[in-house]
């Protein structure tokens, strides 16, 4: 009796460990998928195809979803394409998930610089300035943060000018 009860939990030692075998097979063949979309993907982007550079990255992403260059290049050719709204979650996905701070620091920098090209200056500061805490060397980053402060101030100025404004304006009309 009990070499049945022992054969049987070796038949199923056996089931379970084979299905995690070949889940780990698909795993790594997803991932292989997703590297080889990459390289189509930067091969297209070489070639300034943009859109079709996106489209394989977003095809990499659909065979492995935390897959760091994916979508970062996907937000690089998003950029290129002026697709700046769209870009700009691709790089914060990266800044999140990324491991190095290299990495992070590069998504940062480009999640602002998107951010700039919609005129949004304060979420360009605040990236910025995570930037350059994940790689304070960066002057490139050192410029554009000053340049997106600059804008902020000035827009901050404008909207104060023009609340002023209106607030005369209603002044006089009563």
């Amino acid at each position: 009796k009990m070499k049945i009860y022992l054969n049987i939990l070796i038949i199923c030692l056996m089931l379970f460990s084979s299905k995690a075998i070949v889940a780990q097979k698909d795993s790594i063949a997803q991932q292989r998928k997703a590297r080889k979309m990459v390289r189509q993907g930067n091969k297209l982007y070489e070639q300034k195809q943009f859109t079709d550079a996106s489209v394989a990255y977003q095809k990499a992403l659909g065979n492995n979803a935390s897959y760091d260059k994916a979508s970062y290049n996907l937000g690089n050719a998003l950029y290129q394409n002026k697709n700046f709204k769209e870009a700009a979650p691709q790089y914060e996905l990266t800044a999140k998930t990324a491991e190095d701070k290299y990495t992070k620091a590069e998504a940062y920098h480009n999640l602002g610089n998107a951010m700039m090209e919609t005129k949004n200056y304060q979420g360009a500061v605040e990236a910025y300035k995570n930037s350059l805490r994940n790689n304070p060397n960066d002057d490139e980053t050192r410029y554009n943060l000053a340049v997106a402060q600059k804008l902020l101030d000035k827009q901050n100025k404008d909207n104060k000018d023009n609340k002023d404004n209106k607030d005369n304006k209603d002044n006089k009309d009563k």
